[in-house]
């Protein structure tokens, strides 16, 4: 395993210990029980180590600058689907390598942000593996990474924004 991969399974899961071990079934309290969906979007990125050119369109995101992500050194979009996320739904985003990852907006915190939980599934199985939960904030990515394909690494990123329109 290279050292880039091993450093980014750490961190996720690093990620996962570090997230609240709370019930995923929303509270009437929460904002999400008065919220009926929420638009995203997910990038889904090829990053490799070797040296190439970073899209535009990823310059601007800073949590790719930053370890582990800075160690690749070029990065191109491959899909960017939107889609919307319901409350204790869940919503399925297929990989170029066969896999999915699924996204499930576990509620809507006081201040505003989502909680979010993203999993992947096995090589050729149905279930998925439990990955992390993160709380983010609207407008603000965050990265799930790890997944090879094409001699490079597969970021997804998953942006919860209620701002922006999902198709």
């Amino acid at each position: 395993m290279s050292v880039i991969r091993w450093v980014l399974v750490f961190a996720i899961l690093l990620g996962t210990a570090s997230a609240s071990a709370q019930t995923t079934s929303l509270s009437r309290t929460d904002r999400a029980s008065q919220i009926s969906k929420v638009p995203a979007e997910v990038l889904v990125v090829l990053a490799k180590e070797e040296a190439g050119e970073i899209d535009p369109q990823l310059k601007k995101l800073t949590a790719l600058r930053r370890p582990p992500f800075n160690a690749f050194r070029s990065m191109k979009i491959l899909s960017r689907p939107k889609l919307t996320l319901v409350p204790g739904k869940d919503a399925v985003v297929s990989l170029p390598n066969g896999r999915r990852v699924k996204l499930t907006l576990l509620r809507v915190m006081p201040d505003g942000r989502y909680k979010v939980r993203a999993a992947i599934n096995r090589p050729n199985k149905a279930d998925y593996l439990p990955l992390l939960q993160v709380v983010a904030s609207a407008g603000d990515p965050f990265f799930v990474a790890g997944q090879t394909y094409q001699g490079g690494t597969l970021v997804v990123g998953v942006i919860v924004d209620p701002n922006k329109n999902a198709r």
